[in-house]
């Protein structure tokens, strides 16, 4: 044996005697690897635990779903009543008369006639009321009020488009009024209304004739 060696064991042999006895008793912890162990754990875990996790995860989903559905809303504040005006009861009470369907007048006055209301109007106000003109025109006044309102005005192309499409609206009225027996005026007389063939005599100059009293908008005392 050499001397290192010698010396190398007389001193370990030194060491030990100032060692307690439990140290050297105690048995060596084995350092386990975490990959190692996540690894073995997911791979002992069956289908049966996964599928018990995926009901849970459902049943969960489920009931958040029920919760956030049933969630009240928080009651909105209180507004104060205002008092509305003639204008807007009219036009509710219009609203509802209509259902919801749009606008749609079955008497339509004719570019002059508006033009008309809207220069009475304005030259004498005191005297050309709403409920005066609405009376007069036949119309409601809620039309006499849209009329006033607008302001706008169309341009010459416009406004030569715009007799065109009253003068048709004209014509289609009168042709059915001369199927009454009606006599159209002379104006409508001129543009072929109520012209008969070759040979025969018009309806609204036959004895049969249906006489229709037919009030224009306009008239003299106004």
């Amino acid at each position: 044996m050499s001397c290192s060696s010698c010396s190398r064991r007389t001193l370990g042999l030194f060491i030990r005697s100032f060692t307690p006895l439990d140290l050297h008793l105690a048995p060596r912890t084995a350092i386990s690897n975490p990959l190692q162990s996540s690894r073995s754990f997911s791979s002992s875990r069956g289908p049966r635990q996964v599928e018990d996790a995926l009901t849970s995860f459902e049943y969960t989903r489920r009931e958040y779903t029920q919760d956030s559905q049933s969630v009240r809303s928080f009651p909105e504040r209180e507004r104060k009543p205002t008092e509305r005006e003639r204008w807007q009861i009219e036009k509710a009470a219009l609203k509802a008369k209509l259902g919801g369907e749009a606008w749609n007048p079955r008497k339509k006055l004719s570019p002059d006639a508006m033009e008309g209301i809207r220069h009475l109007h304005e030259t004498s106000p005191d005297r050309f009321t709403t409920p005066i003109l609405a009376e007069h025109f036949k119309v409601s006044p809620d039309a006499i009020r849209r009329i006033l309102k607008s302001k706008w005005k169309p341009s010459d192309e416009e406004q030569e488009e715009r007799l065109k499409r009253w003068d048709k609206r004209g014509e289609k009225i009168w042709s059915n009024l001369v199927e009454l027996g009606v006599k159209p005026p002379k104006k409508w007389r001129e543009m072929g209304v109520g012209r008969a063939a070759p040979g025969s005599r018009p309806t609204w100059k036959s004895d049969t004739r249906n006489t229709v009293t037919v009030q224009d908008s306009f008239s003299e005392d106004l």
